[in-house]
Order: structure tokens, then sequence, then C-alpha cells
């Protein structure tokens, strides 16, 4: 009987333990950092490693944070990170439990190496780090395992990777003959009938046509790709789209935007324009893509932590409305730029 009392007594203190991170969790997803940080905080502090971790995560994405603007230095350490030194340390030092997770982040945090977060199916975290590998080296996600561990959404670097490799104009030195081979295997794979129109398919023709590696890309794909890659307004400084003729870049345009009406990778922004913009969806989608950055800066608003946070509960999500609203600020702070949807930018820029 007691033992059979016990249990039920752990069953009942369970659910009490897990919601104050919930909570904690939920307000951070509701974009409302005065109540998550300092939430997660206390826990944190109170010895909760889930805490711990979510807070070591979240931390280099806070600073741009207007709770966090307002707090001044001191209050800032105290409320992000682990008592210690003059500055604290990051709470992901305080993990035990979950030693390995701690460590990934951490190398992916001060090393840039997304493979620990990959290896424990850390994808959607992963991102930065991937990013920043595929900048220092373009090939290696095409030449490396990881290539195979990404997203279906960011498969258009792999073939931009192997491209790039298998171009003299970037690589003077060819690589190895079985390299090369699986190089052609990957660009094969960007013209598979599963990929053709696709945002994946376009991105990857937007690359210039001289790191192509004999690839046959038509103009109008690669001026659409261009658009998809940079938003309209990013593709107003780009040579080979400005060398075009009117009729081309209009062409380009309207694909853009039918293909922003289907694609996978931009529904998290049609569920946004449905929801306030319903009347001019299509051009309200436009507007959110461009203004953020398009497809460069898109696929990489990403969950901080997909073992607490899942990416589908980060998309759509308030505070992924206020990461692209952040991102919309930073980058037009007076004013959206003229000939958008007004309701795409007030969705952004408020007003």
């Amino acid at each position: 009987m007691r033992i059979v009392l016990a249990f039920i007594l752990i069953l009942t203190a369970l659910p009490l333990r897990a919601a104050p991170l919930d909570e904690a969790i939920a307000a951070w997803l509701a974009d409302d950092d005065a109540r998550a940080l300092p939430a997660l905080s206390a826990l944190a502090n109170a010895g909760d490693e889930d805490a711990m971790l979510a807070l070591g995560v979240i931390e280099p994405r806070s600073f741009e944070s207007d709770y966090v603007k307002g707090l001044d230095r001191t209050q800032r350490i105290a409320l992000l990170r682990k008592p210690g030194g003059l500055s604290g340390e990051s709470w992901l030092k305080g993990v035990k439990t979950r030693r390995a997770l701690a460590e990934a982040f951490e190398v992916a945090q001060q090393k840039g190496d997304p493979k620990p977060l990959l290896a424990l199916g850390q994808i959607e975290a992963a991102r930065p780090a991937l990013a920043r590998t595929f900048n220092e080296n373009p090939s290696s996600l095409a030449e490396g395992a990881a290539g195979g561990t990404l997203p279906k959404e960011m498969r258009f670097w792999v073939w931009w990777g192997a491209a790039m490799r298998l171009s003299p104009t970037v690589y003077p030195t060819p690589p190895s003959p079985e390299t090369a081979e699986r190089l052609r295997a990957a660009l094969a794979e960007a013209l598979l009938p599963e990929w053709t129109g696709s945002l994946q398919q376009l991105l990857f023709f937007s690359l210039d046509y001289a790191l192509m590696a004999g690839v046959p890309v038509p103009q109008a794909a690669n001026l659409t790709g261009r658009v998809l890659r940079r938003g309209r307004i990013g593709v107003e400084g780009d040579a080979p789209f400005k060398a075009a003729s009117e009729p081309a870049r209009e062409r380009a345009f309207a694909s853009a935007r039918a293909i922003l009406m289907t694609a996978p990778e931009a529904a998290a922004v049609r569920n946004v324009c449905t929801a306030s913009c319903a009347d001019t969806q299509t051009a309200c989608v436009e507007a959110v893509w461009a203004m953020t950055g398009g497809a460069d800066v898109q696929l990489f608003l990403h969950t901080p932590l997909d073992a607490v946070i899942p990416q589908q509960s980060y998309l759509g999500s308030p505070r992924h409305r206020g990461d692209m609203a952040r991102l919309a600020r930073k980058r037009f702070p007076n004013a959206a730029p003229a000939g958008l949807d007004a309701c795409g930018a007030r969705l952004l820029l408020g007003g």
C-alpha cells in the first residue's frame, strides 16, 4: 500500500514540476520576454536543468529584445547568465544530465560547428551554425555527411556547394574523381522531377551562370530565383536582374509571387497574412518575404531548441512574428519601402 501511495504522489508531483517551465516557454512563444526570461532565470537558479538548457540557447538571441535592452548590464547578467566571474557564464555550463546536448550547443555557438547538434537531432537549432559553415566553405555540405541531414527546405545549399566546388571560378583546384562524382550526383538531384518548379530548385537556379558547372538554367528561372532569394526589394541592386528587360523582371516578380503562395517554406508567412491581411494576402506575403530579407533570412528563422520548442510550435507563433518584425524594423527603421502592400508593412512595422 505504501508503495502504491508513493507512486501516486510521484505522478501527482510531476506536472507541478513541469508546469512552471511549460508556462515560461509558452510566455517566450507569446513574445513576452518580461514574463518568460525572469521565469526561466528563476527556474535555472533553482536548479532546473531544462530551464538552464532553454535559457542557455535563448540567451544569444535575447539581446534584440526590447525588454532586455531596457536593463542595465548588471541586470542583464543576472537575468540571462549563470553566476560566476565578472560577467557570469552561460547556463549551458550548468547542465549535467543532458551534458552532450549542452556541449553541442556550446560548440555551435563558439565554433560554428553544426555536426554535434545534427548528430543529436537538433536540426532546426543547428541552422545558424550551418549558415556559418556554408559561408566559410560552401562545398562542405555537399562533400560531407552533414548535407544528408539538412531539412528539405535547405536542400539548395547542397546543390549550391556542389556547383561551386565543381566551378574552376571558385575552386581552381579540381576535386578528386570520387568527390567529383558525388558532387555531380548532388547536381543531378536538383533536376529531378520531384523538385521541378520548387522554391528550392529556383533558389539553386539563382546562382550566377559562371558558377553553374554546366547546368543549363533558363533566364526566367534564374531571375525568379533571385527574387525569391533576396525578396522584391533585395534584387533592386542585383546586377543580372537589373540587366534583364523590364518584361522579364515583371514576369519574375509574378512567378515568385505564385511560388510563395504554394511553397511549404512560405506557409508560416501565408498563415500570418491570412489572419491579418486576408484581402491582400498575396501582396502581403510578397511584402513580408521582401522586408525580412527573402529566403536568405526566412529559411533561418528557427526554434532555439528542438527538444523543448518544436519548429512547428515556433513557426506562426507571436515569437516568430515578433522575430520577423524585429528583422524588418532593423532593415527599415523609418518607413516601409514604397510599392509594397500596406497591410503587410503594418504587420511588421506597426502604424
